[in-house]
């Protein structure tokens, strides 16, 4: 599709994910817990079945990509740690075995792990798209990364093409902040979630993100690294939709 040709198989955005664990000083992780946009629910899920099909949630895109195979496992033990993990801190949850991964699974984790042998466990966000809940619930997930789980949250810094085929003053003005927020080394954990809590009032951000499903899973990463600053790794606008890789 001309309008996404720089998100495509052949762009450097694929590029930079199927080279990710070569170019990265990256421990492999023994099992992947995934936050996408994709799927919201009015009380956190955790998918805790054994096996996983692909959820092909998206339309008009040319056929071969409605038969995209990634045949990875699923994990029931560390299923019931995440959900131990939320209980301690006091979230409700409910377990789903039947969703498939949605395309902010499958897509970008394809490319970074074609031989789908990390067991992947995936994470609804909440209906009401409330910051202070989900950043709650990346809290409780933060003691994971102990015991060598890879947090993923999938989503996108900008979610809007604009209007023009330039990145739009917004969006560069959302980059900034972003960049500000998410790296700033001079921000204590509790300063940098309180510029999370406070997005509404980051210059551009509204046009950026009309809802906030797209930016959720990128605060909920900094969250779960209980707000270390983060690194910058991969940055591209198509038109005004910002494309941003962070590692915590």
């Amino acid at each position: 599709m001309p309008l996404l040709k720089g998100l495509d198989k052949d762009s450097k955005a694929a590029e930079f994910l199927r080279t990710l664990t070569k170019t990265q000083d990256l421990r492999r992780p023994d099992c992947l817990v995934v936050i996408s946009a994709h799927w919201e629910e009015s009380v956190c899920t955790v998918h805790t079945g054994s096996r996983h099909t692909l959820y092909y949630d998206y339309g008009g895109f040319p056929p071969e990509t409605y038969k995209i195979h990634w045949p990875v496992v699923g994990a029931p033990s560390i299923a019931q740690k995440v959900k131990k993990c939320l209980q301690d801190a006091g979230i409700k949850s409910e377990e789903e075995t039947k969703r498939g991964l949605d395309h902010g699974v499958f897509v970008p984790l394809k490319l970074v792990f074609p031989e789908a042998n990390i067991p992947v466990v995936q994470v609804s966000l909440l209906k009401n798209e409330r910051m202070s809940d989900h950043l709650k619930i990346a809290e409780a997930l933060s003691p994971l990364r102990h015991d060598n789980i890879l947090i993923i949250g999938s989503g996108f810094a900008t979610h809007s093409l604009g209007q023009s085929l330039e990145p739009e003053k917004w969006a560069k003005d959302v980059k900034l902040w972003l960049n500000d927020v998410l790296t700033n080394k001079n921000y204590s954990p509790s300063e940098r979630k309180e510029r999370l809590l406070g997005y509404k009032s980051a210059p551009g951000f509204s046009k950026a993100h009309s809802t906030l499903d797209h930016f959720l899973p990128l605060a909920m990463a900094c969250a779960a690294a209980q707000y270390s600053p983060g690194k910058l790794l991969y940055s591209e606008f198509v038109k005004s939709l910002l494309n941003e890789h962070y590692l915590f």
